[in-house]
């Protein structure tokens, strides 16, 4: 073991072995065809049937969407090699715990970051179907896909963590499923709560944090609520599979 959190060269090795196995298993793509298709769907939908050339109609319905495709992207991030046993042979490698953790969530982050960037090629239809004159917000555009990015981000963080929760998959997922959902639900909430609670809840929601996000506002606590909430998921990830080496 090494004096320092995480190794590079490991998180590196093993974040490139998780993307790899991705795209190696037919599920994971048909996720993301179903995923593409949905999108395509919610995109539409307004566009052609409502005259609303807008990327912003892609948060109706995508945060919902990121909510159920991520965990059946991470359930069997550690899951799977619970059930396997070869989680026992990981362990004895000289990997750090960060190591592991770091390098199964950074696997799926750059595949969430690929599904995100195939999105642009609906601001692009926008740039040729909206009327003249019209354009194309760019900062919205932008905003748009960044709040996606970051919400599929803590939530890989969430099934990462609930990855090591069971040998089960089906625990796996419903357990991220319900935090998620959570997080996703929070936010509609909390105009039901007065004073300090309403406050709290949405704060803890995704859904403001998002919205901001989308409109192309840039602010500070936008970015601390992702910056606190993924590491902290992160850590618990850790503490559990530490957990397990005793």
């Amino acid at each position: 073991m090494s004096g320092s959190l995480f190794q590079r060269d490991a998180v590196r090795t093993l974040a490139r072995q998780g993307l790899r196995r991705y795209f190696d298993t037919p599920s994971a793509c048909m996720a993301l065809l179903v995923f593409y298709i949905l999108t395509s769907v919610s995109f539409g939908v307004p566009l052609f049937y409502l005259g609303q050339a807008s990327i912003k109609s892609l948060m109706e319905f995508e945060p919902l969407f990121l909510t159920f495709l991520v965990p059946a992207l991470t359930m069997g991030l550690i899951s799977d090699e619970l059930k396997s046993g070869t989680f026992e042979s990981l362990a004895t490698l000289p990997l750090e715990d960060w190591d592991i953790v770091l390098g199964k969530f950074l696997g799926f982050a750059r595949l969430h970051a690929i599904a995100i960037a195939g999105l642009a090629v609906f601001p692009v239809a926008l740039i040729f179907l909206a009327l003249p004159g019209s354009g194309l917000d760019w900062g919205e555009t932008l905003g748009v896909m960044l709040a996606l990015l970051l919400q599929g981000f803590l939530l890989g963080a969430v099934g990462l963590f609930a990855s090591c929760l069971s040998a089960s998959q089906v625990v796996a997922f419903v357990t991220a499923f319900l935090i998620g959902f959570g997080f996703f639900a929070a936010g509609k909430l909390a105009v039901f709560f007065p004073g300090s609670a309403g406050t709290i809840l949405d704060f803890i929601g995704i859904d403001a944090h998002m919205q901001a996000l989308a409109k192309g506002v840039l602010d500070t606590r936008d970015f601390l609520y992702f910056a606190t909430m993924i590491p902290a998921f992160l850590c618990a990830a850790v503490e559990r599979l530490k957990a397990r080496r005793s």
